[in-house]
């Protein structure tokens, strides 16, 4: 369950406007007129940096942010959720060149391509995918990733839970050698989207290598666009073309240096200096360094889609009361902290689905409309959330003044950033509630085993989503089935209840608009009653060296290292 809480949650972070190892921006850097590469520099090569360093290359078990990211580029599932040139996510064919669904949405059959092979030459087949999806299911291995088909593949919750079904009984089979087919429980508008975290392994490499699988370059079997041609772990990553890849041909770089650069500073030197070819940074001052040499570099600005939210423990003697929670909610002043803390380079969330989050085809905030703003709408309710704080004391019969209040808060990490925020809200609350919260620094796997114990009483917290929909976000509090369930919230009772109600019957539905007002009368409930307060969503800003062509961006989907070509 740890390298789950560590996997997720750490991807917002890690995407918000630090390096490149996620790609997020807007679209840039479009072809040629010709449409095709002038390669007027000797090497097709590109390289970026990274603040981390993989954990390993084992799709069942490494899936933080920098494992997912050096894995897309030598592993291909059955599709790839990429950014295009409009900087729309897209899904297009991978390993599987066509796919078909069934009238009712239950059952998708997937065509795998006949050149599509592994680095030794194995062809890839329907029962490489059986195989994967079978040990995602299996309790014993642990897979960090199972959790997103539960509820969705037929028999797979049952399955991986040990509920009365074994892996053997989930719905996926081979029809033939290169026919794959997946029944669902329920029609899924964004079940290809899920795809990308179903990275295949093949069982006799996995069955021969066991603990070691993915331990190094020799100890994994890879099909993807590229192949790793030298590992020096904490120092760099050295990519080239696979050769054997199905779309070789159209495959323009020869090479990728990933890079690990630890300190952000000495990332953006390595830009200025023409080591890496792109970075992001969020800081004024690096921003104003680089921009002045803006004929070399182009800017690339976008919303994410991972908002960073505060967590109460609704089992604690004071937040179990819905009046505390949202008056600790309320008393934040969201617009001070993008201006004080992240120097105005994140969007203020008074909900906690970001802008850029679709519902189908069209913008959840276009479909909810002008009442998404629920923090905002109950800020004007209760002007002074002081008051409101001292009710909700005295329904639970307790001292009505704030100072002798004891709250814990456990930062996410020990960092600068962790600190100067905890002070922060320390000061904000002090003057608007009259608490005074106790601060506990705590490192990241520290204060996640907490919140798995329900040891705390507010956390940080953040999410980034694994697919473009609203119930990506939602569903992490389903008190039943989320990954923050009633037993890390601590939150039961009738509205629980109800939200889990609300995001079934959303699960059930096909008619985009009426899955938005599911959602949104879910949402209520979330951040209505004060279960979680959302903060900000980040907004990335990268650099782009001009010479670097078809990097392609969006908050919601990865780079497409088929389009990126150097000039």
């Amino acid at each position: 369950m740890k390298k789950r809480i560590i996997a997720f949650i750490m991807i917002g972070v890690l995407c918000l406007g630090l390096l490149s190892g996620c790609g997020k921006g807007s679209p840039t850097g479009g072809e040629s007129k010709k449409g095709k590469a002038d390669k007027t520099k000797k090497e097709q090569v590109f390289s970026f940096s990274s603040l981390d360093e993989p954990t390993g290359l084992n799709p069942m078990l490494n899936t933080t942010a920098p494992d997912n990211s050096v894995q897309s580029m030598i592993l291909e599932t059955l599709v790839n959720y990429v950014s295009d040139e409009d900087g729309n996510a897209v899904i297009k064919p991978g390993v599987a060149e066509d796919w078909e669904v069934n009238d009712d949405g239950t059952v998708y059959t997937f065509k795998i391509r006949e050149d599509a092979v592994w680095n030794d030459d194995v062809p890839v087949t329907a029962d490489d995918f059986v195989y994967t999806f079978r040990m995602m299911a299996t309790p014993e291995v642990g897979s960090t990733n199972a959790w997103l088909f539960d509820d969705i593949i037929l028999n797979f919750t049952e399955a991986h839970y040990d509920k009365g079904k074994k892996p053997e009984d989930i719905g996926v089979k081979a029809i033939d050698e290169k026919t794959f087919e997946v029944t669902l429980i329920k029609p899924c508008t964004y079940f290809l989207e899920l795809l990308d975290g179903a990275k295949p392994i093949r069982q006799d490499k996995y069955e021969e290598w066991g603990e070691e699988y993915g331990s190094s370059k020799d100890k994994v079997v890879t099909n993807g666009i590229f192949k790793i041609e030298e590992w020096q772990p904490n120092v760099q990553m050295v990519f080239t073309k696979n050769e054997k890849y199905w779309d070789a041909e159209n495959v323009k770089l020869e090479k990728v240096n990933r890079y690990i650069v630890e300190e952000p500073a000495a990332s953006i030197q390595s830009f200025l200096t023409g080591k890496i070819d792109v970075v992001g940074t969020n800081d004024p001052d690096w921003q104003g360094e680089i921009e002045q040499l803006g004929d070399k570099f182009e800017k690339i600005e976008i919303v994410d889609s991972n908002p960073e939210f505060y967590g109460f423990n609704c089992s604690n003697k004071y937040f179990k009361n819905p009046k505390i929670r949202l008056a600790f909610s309320l008393a934040i002043d969201r617009e001070k902290y993008n201006k004080d803390l992240n120097h105005g380079s994140s969007i203020p969330l008074y909900s906690l689905i970001p802008e850029v989050i679709n519902c189908g085809d069209e913008l959840y905030k276009d479909l909810v409309g002008e009442d998404s703003n629920i923090i905002k709408d109950l800020q004007k309710k209760y002007p002074e959330p002081k008051e409101l704080l001292i009710e909700g004391l005295k329904e639970e019969g307790l001292d009505p003044d704030p100072s002798k209040m004891q709250i814990r808060y456990a930062t996410r990490g020990t960092s600068e950033y962790s600190k100067k925020s905890a002070e922060w809200l320390l000061q904000e609350w002090k003057e608007k509630l009259g608490v005074t919260i106790t601060i506990d620094m705590l490192e990241w796997n520290i204060m996640w085993d907490k919140v798995e114990e329900g040891d705390y009483d507010i956390c940080t917290a953040g999410w980034g989503p694994y697919y473009n929909d609203p119930n990506a976000l939602l569903e992490i509090y389903d008190p039943i089935d989320g990954y923050f369930d009633s037993t890390k919230s601590g939150w039961t009772g009738p509205d629980a209840d109800k939200y889990h109600e609300l995001l079934e019957k959303a699960s059930m539905s096909t008619d985009d608009k009426e899955r938005a007002r599911l959602f949104f009368e879910a949402e209520k409930l979330l951040v209505g009653t004060g279960v979680i307060a959302p903060i900000y969503c980040g907004k990335s800003t990268t650099y782009l060296a001009k010479h670097v062509k078809g990097y392609y961006v969006s908050p919601n989907a990865r780079i497409d290292y088929t389009k990126i070509y150097i000039e």
